[in-house]
């Protein structure tokens, strides 16, 4: 038999629980919508963050070279260059033989002017000291140069000896030169003009300024006065490197015209990264002359890296900017490589980049020209897509990448904009765990109240159920029950 008293006691169970339920399944729903609406939110402020640096960064890329293009079309038309470059055509073909006939150009180093003992010490630098600042950037042994000492001509091994050998500035200072110790009148050009070239030099980007005639393809100055001075770009062991190409585009262009020859391993660099842009120099209408800009990837990386300050740049912990190049090679560093070279090196190690080009990384400390970037992001963008996708990155993490093509005076790049897929998921992480503590909170207060109630409620329970009841109630239903009553007297009720 079933008291009234009790089932009402059962039906505010009943009730409760089903508050209860209600509340636990409404908050979880509340979570779930939640969540969902933030992590789209976040997605959305995740990818529009990395396509507007993606966007500023490219638009800072295309100013750079654009700048640099300026430069050389205004130096071109200097006065200063044209006069160097016409200056150049009668004293630099003259220079050896000057020097070997002149009594002055004999030094206490070389007492014997004659051309047999400079292509002498000339071979002896090439062995020793070339190759031993070689040694310092790359792996591999130098290249027989032997063949490159053979290519060059009487007049070449003067002046290399004149302003490379005899120079008595330290390797790398060549530039500090002003004059060698002969009496030519090359060396008198020399000095008026390598001053007025260091100042413009100052005021570019470039690595190195050039002179280059432009019917023998002679190297007839160079600012830094490396091994590649003095030396022929049509027959001479430079041709077919990206320096003889460059002038090759810029001998056969029309003024103001400029050419650009992509970042690659150079020998008289080194076989570090250089890259070329080069434009003809003319005198009135008459072409004389190539000016080239040796570039060196350093204004590219100060503008990807944000001068190695990512977190000042909004880039947060992973974040990074960095440029590809067609044949799938980094054009810009790695910040992974920047702020923690072991790691990086680690990483690229157990994703199967060759030994050769891992030890090439740890030696010359960049990833330009290097580190092979071959993820779906590269196969899109060179497909000519711009986009926003998940993948794992040349480094083995997840990232978000926002990509896009980088055409350079007709160079195919691409810019990419990553966030490690763990950093972008952090703020909705954080999110969720806050919206579940407090919806918990909630479903506990809703609980703690509901307790406290039944609770207060239940002695004044406990002394109705202790009195005596009437046998009936007044509509002459006993006042204890079976089942089949209740049902009985609910079927009375209603009808």
């Amino acid at each position: 038999m079933i008291s009234p008293l009790a089932i009402r006691h059962l039906i505010t169970v009943l009730v409760g629980l089903f508050v209860v339920i209600a509340v636990v399944v409404t908050a979880h729903f509340t979570i779930k919508l939640a969540e969902y609406q933030a992590q789209r939110l976040l997605s959305d402020r995740v990818q529009n963050h990395l396509i507007a640096i993606r966007e500023t960064q490219k638009a800072q890329v295309e100013s750079y070279f654009q700048m640099l293009m300026n430069q050389i079309q205004l130096y071109a038309r200097t006065q200063d260059i044209m006069e160097a470059m016409r200056g150049s055509k009668k004293t630099f073909p003259q220079f050896e033989q000057v020097v070997t006939a002149s009594k002055i150009s004999k030094t206490a180093t070389m007492p014997d002017s004659s051309i047999t003992q400079y292509r002498q010490a000339l071979t002896e630098y090439y062995h020793n000291d070339f190759t031993k600042e070689y040694d310092r950037f790359n792996v591999e042994e130098v290249a027989d140069l032997k063949p490159i000492l053979n290519q060059l001509d009487d007049n070449s091994v003067a002046l290399q000896y004149h302003y490379i050998v005899a120079n008595p500035n330290p390797m790398g200072t060549q530039a500090e030169l002003s004059a060698a110790q002969d009496a030519s009148r090359y060396t008198d050009w020399h000095r008026i003009h390598h001053q007025h070239i260091k100042a413009l030099k100052s005021y570019s980007e470039a690595e190195d300024i050039l002179l280059v005639d432009s019917e023998t393809g002679m190297i007839v100055y160079s600012i830094n006065k490396a091994v590649d001075f003095a030396t022929s770009l049509i027959e001479g062991p430079y041709a077919n490197t990206l320096l003889g190409t460059v002038f090759q585009k810029a001998n056969q262009s029309a003024r103001d015209e400029v050419s650009l020859v992509d970042f690659s391993a150079y020998l008289p660099a080194y076989n570090n990264q250089r890259a070329f842009l080069g434009t003809p120099i003319f005198d009135g209408e008459n072409k004389i002359g190539v000016l080239i800009f040796q570039l060196a990837s350093d204004g590219i990386n100060d503008i990807m890296t944000y001068r190695k300050a990512w977190p000042f740049e909004e880039s947060g912990i992973t974040g990074e900017t960095y440029l590809v190049a067609a044949d799938g090679t980094m054009r810009s560093e790695s910040r992974l490589l920047v702020e923690d070279k072991e790691d990086y090196l680690l990483a690229v190690w157990e994703l199967g980049l060759s030994a050769e080009v891992i030890s090439q990384i740890e030696l010359k400390d960049t990833s330009v020209g290097l580190q092979i970037v071959d993820t779906p992001g590269t196969e899109a963008v060179f497909a000519g897509e711009s986009g926003l996708i998940i993948y794992e990155e040349y480094y083995g993490e997840f990232v978000y990448s926002a990509y896009t093509p980088l055409n350079v005076l007709g160079l195919q790049w691409a810019v990419f904009s990553t966030l490690q897929e763990d950093e972008a998921l952090e703020a909705l992480e954080i999110f969720s765990s806050k919206t579940t503590s407090s919806a918990m909170q909630i479903v506990m207060g809703v609980l703690l109240v509901g307790l406290i109630g039944l609770l207060l409620a239940w002695p004044s329970k406990l002394r109705v159920l202790s009195r005596s009841q009437p046998k009936t109630s007044e509509h002459g239903v006993p006042k204890t029950y079976t089942l089949e009553q209740i049902i009985e007297h609910l079927k009375r009720l209603n009808g």
